[in-house]
């Protein structure tokens, strides 16, 4: 198994989202922003398997676009 530090960007509505989300979290297990985000990338199997999946389509195509 592997561990990998990814970025993850969110504009305007989804931050104060996130942060409504952190207060009401904090007061019930102390977790802040970063720790649900975590939990929430990870929550999601076949959300990984759907990165790969996009992340392999995209390959084909750039693949197929250097072919001269």
């Amino acid at each position: 198994m592997k561990f990998y530090e990814v970025t993850i960007i969110l504009d305007g509505k989804q931050q104060e989202r996130l942060e409504t989300l952190a207060k009401r979290f904090k007061e019930i297990n102390g977790w802040g922003e970063w720790d649900i985000m975590q939990f929430a990338v990870n929550s999601f199997i076949s959300g990984r398997e759907d990165m790969l999946a996009f992340m392999e389509k995209k390959a084909m195509e750039l693949e197929k676009s250097n072919i001269i």
